[in-house]
């Protein structure tokens, strides 16, 4: 079922704030006949009790006034009843006197026919004066219900116009927003226009604005993961080729060169795996890996890379020196950690010369891990260079050039970064947030 446009909630919501105020209105007015009454009553008894006293002759009271039948009840100081009229089957309960001026919020005196009103005495009595005022209240209800009519049929109009004025701004104010609407259904991949915002109302603004940004943000990843299916399709591009070769001279050969076709599909299996993985991190799919409740050993994490990697140093005669921080953890999920720091063990091993050195150091906010090793370096005009998928420190180099890629995207979306240091030899640090 459809939801209610804003223009038709606007307008029944102006309809029942005509109803209520009209029904408040018609409320008022009615409370007014009695608060009338009370008040011209309350006139009459003063005058009629005027000079009257406790030892006065009740036969002197009027038996009428202003077209009334009247009836009294006199009470002592204490609040005894001393008489009451003829014309009564029982006093009339007593009644504090009416205040000159009412207070401003009180509960309405509901009235019938007869109203009483307590008149003070100079003695300390008190008169209380009842009349039975039909023509009066009949009178005054009438003149409040033709006040009441006239009043509506000069709200009436005056609300219409008030009706077709809002009507007329708000359709004035939504059509930038109807015509942005109509802009944005027009946005596509080939036509990605942010919204214009310049005639919006500063209400609209700044959903117009968080639209823009995220519409921006997904222009770039889709230019991103553009470029990233173009890179990939670039690089699995040779080595298919290559194994494609290899495969048609197994055909042709009595003995197939089954280690290199091995080898390829070694290659091939890498290469893909680590384009996943790449894909996952710049999308953030593995964002819930990387919470701020997981946590990992980073020392303990370290070790253990670097000691299943020492058969590797080995062979090439590469010692390797570890000086870590016990019991150091960080934020982040433990594979990916692993992954990010076993790339840059591996940038060490296949890269640089001579003796690596992990070491670790940390302040308030991050913990460091830096792997250093005796080679040339990286010259600062390359070392941004180097973190950019399918860039190979080497052209000879057996890898796909991914590894620092992944490395420093994994280390940003923990909230760290990686980094090369401006050192004379091979020097590269990443950066944990605690």
């Amino acid at each position: 079922m459809p939801k209610p446009s804003l223009e038709r909630r606007v307008l029944l919501g102006m309809v029942l704030a005509f109803g209520a105020g009209a029904g408040s209105l018609a409320l008022s007015l009615y409370d007014t006949r009695d608060q009338l009454r009370r008040v011209v009553m309350n006139i009459q008894a003063r005058e009629i009790s005027a000079g009257f006293t406790m030892q006065s002759d009740p036969s002197t009271l009027p038996q009428s006034y202003a077209g009334g039948e009247l009836s009294y009840t006199l009470y002592s100081p204490e609040g005894q009843a001393l008489w009451f009229s003829d014309n009564l089957s029982r006093p009339r309960r007593l009644r504090q006197p009416m205040s000159p001026e009412p207070p401003l919020f009180q509960m309405p005196i509901r009235s019938g026919e007869v109203i009483n009103m307590a008149a003070p005495l100079a003695d300390g009595a008190t008169l209380m004066v009842a009349k039975r005022d039909v023509l009066e209240r009949q009178t005054i209800g009438q003149l409040l219900h033709t006040k009441m009519q006239q009043s509506l049929l000069i709200l009436l109009p005056i609300c219409l116009l008030a009706f077709a004025l809002i009507y007329a701004m708000m359709r004035w104010t939504l059509k930038p927003v109807q015509d942005a609407a109509r802009f944005a259904q027009n946005i596509s991949s080939s036509n990605p226009q942010p919204i214009p915002t310049e005639k919006l109302p500063s209400e609209m603004q700044q959903l117009a604005h968080a639209a823009n940004q995220a519409l921006d943000k997904l222009t770039h990843a889709l230019a991103h993961e553009k470029q990233l299916v173009a890179d990939a399709a670039h690089e699995l591009r040779t080595p298919l080729t290559v194994l494609d070769l290899r495969l048609q001279q197994a055909r042709l050969d009595e003995r197939p060169d089954w280690k290199s076709i091995d080898a390829d599909m070694a290659y091939l299996r890498q290469l893909t795996s680590q384009l996943m993985l790449l894909a996952r991190q710049e999308r953030g799919l593995d964002s819930q890996q990387i919470e701020e409740s997981s946590t990992t050993q980073l020392s303990r994490m370290a070790r253990e890379v670097t000691a299943s990697m020492l058969a590797l140093f080995d062979e090439q005669g590469r010692p390797v020196d570890v000086q870590l921080i016990d019991g150091m953890q960080v934020r982040g999920n433990a594979s990916l950690l692993n992954t990010a720091f076993r790339n840059v063990l591996e940038n060490a091993l296949f890269h640089g010369k001579g003796k690596v050195c992990v070491t670790m150091r940390c302040d308030a906010e991050s913990v460091y891990l830096t792997v250093a090793d005796e080679g040339p370096g990286v010259s600062a005009e390359r070392r941004e260079q180097m973190f950019v998928r399918f860039h190979k420190g080497a052209q000879s180099s057996k890898g796909a050039g991914l590894g620092l890629a992944i490395t420093r995207q994994i280390m940003r979306n923990l909230g760290g970064d990686a980094r090369f240091l401006d050192q004379r030899h091979g020097q590269l640090e990443l950066q944990f947030p605690r």
